[in-house]
């Protein structure tokens, strides 16, 4: 594989050779015996995964009881550092473009749209624009449902040629959703397990691409050896072997019920929210114009030890 390299006038070519392969090529850890003993020791509860074979299997795991058309088309797959490694990568490519954000998205993307977007960023209030990039989260993170006007966005995106990626991380905490994403303009699809297990700092998440892009995140897959955190592989495939994707759904929907029934809100179709319509709890409103959000979690866990 030949790589493009940067000269200082700005100029790219093709003189970077892959030297990987050749007995002095690349940079690698040295595998000490006595290193290797020790990193041993603590991972020998866990056997080795095929990351290829992971990522398959949470493709189709994550799509069980839903309904989602077209994205069978999203065969390109990579293992990510959660959705947040997808979401950086996609916002690199497209920095020179105007961000447009739902109100009441996932704060991550709002602290992008302030740090890296500045006066290049609007509300998806108005037209999509020729220039524009849209990122939004399905199960919306503001209320669990589809995003409001999401069919009539995505043809306008693929009417401006506007780039899309959606953040699924609420997918396997929703009850069955259904939904059509056989738009073009619909380029990474993204989920991780956060959400889902009480996972968070393994980051064990995956991009799913229509079409191959040769970058940085797909590199780490690509090779014969994949350069990707095992563990969590290893730990995220145990957990998708042992619960089917609708287990907290199944399991909490009745906790959900009642404790919606008692603060007189009502209940996401994701599972850990209940919805606010009547400005009882303003203080958990999230930039959205008709609802609060709240997650009920930590309460079921007992980690909020002010209740």
């Amino acid at each position: 594989m030949i790589l493009l390299i940067m000269h200082g006038s700005g100029t790219m070519t093709k003189t970077l050779i892959n030297l990987k392969h050749k007995p002095y090529g690349g940079a690698w850890s040295i595998h000490d015996k006595e290193t290797v003993n020790f990193v041993g020791l603590h991972t020998d509860a866990f056997t080795p995964v095929n990351v290829t074979n992971f990522l398959q299997d949470y493709s189709t795991w994550m799509q069980q009881g839903h309904k989602i058309e077209g994205i069978d088309a999203y065969k390109h797959l990579a293992f990510a550092n959660g959705t947040t490694e997808v979401f950086d990568k996609f916002y690199m490519q497209h920095l020179d473009r105007r961000l447009r954000l739902w109100k009441g998205e996932y704060f991550y993307h709002q602290i992008v749209a302030r740090e890296n977007f500045y006066n290049r960023f609007s509300w998806v209030t108005d037209d999509i624009h020729v220039g524009d990039v849209v990122v939004v989260s399905l199960p919306f993170s503001d209320t669990g449902a589809i995003p409001e006007n999401f069919d009539a966005i995505m043809q306008k995106c693929c009417e401006k040629n506007v780039p899309v990626l959606l953040d699924m991380a609420y997918l396997n905490i929703s009850k069955p959703i259904e939904v059509n994403l056989d738009y073009e303009c619909i380029q990474v699809i993204t989920t991780s397990l956060s959400k889902v297990f009480p996972v968070e700092t393994y980051r064990i998440g995956i991009r799913m691409m229509k079409n191959y892009l040769d970058d940085t995140l797909q590199a780490y897959v690509d090779q014969e050896n994949p350069y990707v955190n095992k563990l969590s592989v290893h730990i995220g495939h145990e957990l998708i072997k042992k619960y089917k994707n609708d287990y907290i759904v199944n399991k909490y929907s009745k906790a959900q019920q009642k404790l919606c029934g008692e603060l007189e809100v009502s209940p996401s179709d994701c599972v850990i929210f209940g919805i606010d319509h009547l400005n009882k709890f303003t203080e958990y409103n999230r930039g959205g114009d008709s609802s609060n959000r709240l997650c009920f979690s930590r309460i079921w866990d007992g980690k909020n030890e002010t209740i």
